[in-house]
């Protein structure tokens, strides 16, 4: 499951803008009054303009396994990372998860992650810059009954769990792409930020897409 595009609502498109492609220093696809789009990698984001916008999303961005230490100091060096209530800032990996992970805020409020799977041969040498960002690797939808969303997934989408499901956390896809389905209220990573639905348009695999209004997630709190 590769993740293509991104679609997310934002207040202050200057303020994302400049993050993404002046701190971040991703390549800048598109700015128009109405959205703006950076190339993460292999894949694309897009910021729409919604005044009204109030919620938040939590996205994850693939980075070589390799260069874990030195993206951690590279972002650390841009961006306040986020801790978990002993302070850390890095996690993992852990014996379900061959993952290490970093977090931080965007100035929308989006959780934002940095991921390296060890499990996944993406190695490169030398300085993390943003040219080492690999591609969107996953997004949370927020739902009010994870199960009964986990499976619609599957009849009308054709993605399925793996690495175990449960009521509260259930990915689905692969280690390639994939959505973390959660229900309104639970806490992110790392410092249990309780997760709120939030418009979204995600496409995937050359064109299968999915939104925040589909019915393969009805019963999403409004």
């Amino acid at each position: 499951m590769h993740l293509d595009h991104l679609t997310l609502h934002a207040r202050d498109l200057g303020a994302q803008r400049d993050f993404y492609a002046g701190t971040l220093g991703l390549n800048l696809l598109e700015d128009t009054p109405q959205h703006v789009t950076v190339q993460v990698g292999a894949s694309r984001v897009t910021f729409v303009h919604d005044p009204a916008h109030a919620a938040f999303s939590h996205f994850a961005l693939d980075i070589p396994r390799t260069l874990v230490d030195g993206a951690q100091a590279w972002l650390g060096a841009r961006v306040l990372l986020l801790a978990d209530a002993d302070g850390r800032t890095c996690f993992g990996p852990n014996a379900r998860w061959n993952t290490t992970n970093v977090y931080f805020d965007d100035p929308a409020g989006n959780i934002v992650e940095f991921i390296a799977r060890h499990d996944r041969p993406h190695d490169h040498a030398g300085f993390f810059g943003p040219q080492h960002v690999l591609h969107l690797s996953e997004y949370g939808v927020v739902v009010r009954d994870v199960p009964a969303a986990v499976r619609r997934l599957g009849e009308e989408r054709g993605i399925f769990p793996f690495n175990g499901q449960s009521d509260t956390f259930t990915a689905v896809g692969s280690h390639d792409g994939m959505l973390i389905v959660v229900p309104a209220g639970r806490g992110w990573m790392p410092d249990g930020r309780p997760a709120v639905p939030a418009p979204f348009t995600l496409a995937w695999d050359g064109g299968r897409t999915l939104t925040a209004e589909d019915t393969v997630v009805a019963g999403a709190p409004g």
